[in-house]
């Protein structure tokens, strides 16, 4: 068993309920063994996001005493994080510009210390075919990780990095997540223009890859989503809202939802 977060988006008026509207909303997915092992998902849940993990949502100035806000049960919370409130007191479009900005300032970096050393040779890429044999996995495992130890490696990697970190710490504004970190920012910034470097790294930020919609459907990150309404997967006849692709922010679904929508991060064992 293990965590997730989600989610849960509530028409405004669940506000005065919030408790048995979320019951209600998360009872279809609760581990029964009736409806099939894609249907049973949680076994516990709980409010969370006080801003101390990270975990929870962030809000536009000027909402931190709306009493729409909803906070999680602990005692201890951070300015400008929440574990709910109305989709319009949440900060998505202005995390995204930052973070695009952000990118633009990062692509910048990488040109200006491309002038001062030696060029970066690409990763080395390592065939992803399927492993026929578990010896088969743990070689290719290893030769994955050299490559991106070697890339790692090189000066200019190095002085990007460094720089990237410095970057985001001075420029703090909202929390931008992970979204230059891991390699993969500066394994690509070379390879692309800087506008579409920004939009690609930041188009998926805040990061919100489980969520359970306003009618009924969980989407999770590794599956296709299911409906709550339905009595498992065999007898669901329902088309998904949105497309499910492995990986993807449902940023852009929360954003759309009216403004007095009702959005609410829950910690779930799963």
């Amino acid at each position: 068993m293990a965590g997730m977060r989600i989610v849960v988006c509530l028409p405004g008026e669940a506000r005065t309920r919030l408790d048995e509207a979320l019951a209600e909303a998360m009872a279809p997915f609760e581990i029964d063994f009736t409806r099939g092992e894609d249907w049973d998902i949680w076994d516990a849940w709980g409010i969370c996001g006080n801003g101390t993990h990270r975990d929870g949502l962030q809000l536009l100035p000027g909402y931190e005493d709306d009493p729409r806000i909803v906070r999680d049960r602990s005692d201890e919370g951070v300015p400008g994080w929440c574990a709910g409130g109305p989709r319009e007191a949440m900060a998505f479009a202005e995390i995204r510009a930052e973070a695009r900005d952000t990118a633009r300032a990062a692509w910048d970096l990488w040109r200006e210390l491309s002038r001062s050393h030696p060029p970066a040779a690409p990763r080395r890429v390592v065939a992803g075919t399927p492993w026929r044999t578990s010896e088969e996995y743990r070689a290719g495992h290893l030769v994955d990780e050299e490559a991106r130890a070697a890339f790692d490696a090189q000066p200019l990697v190095v002085a990007y990095r460094e720089g990237v970190a410095a970057l985001l710490e001075a420029r703090r504004g909202y929390h931008l997540g992970g979204f230059l970190h891991e390699g993969a920012a500066a394994e690509t910034v070379g390879r692309t223009g800087r506008e579409e470097f920004a939009a690609a790294v930041s188009a998926g930020t805040p990061w919100h890859r489980h969520v359970l919609t306003l009618d009924g459907w969980w989407y999770g990150e590794d599956e296709p989503a299911v409906h709550g309404d339905c009595d498992g997967p065999d007898a669901c006849v329902h088309r998904p809202p949105l497309p499910w692709l492995r990986g993807t922010t449902r940023t852009g679904y929360l954003e759309e939802l009216p403004g007095d929508t009702l959005l609410v991060k829950l910690r779930c064992h799963v």
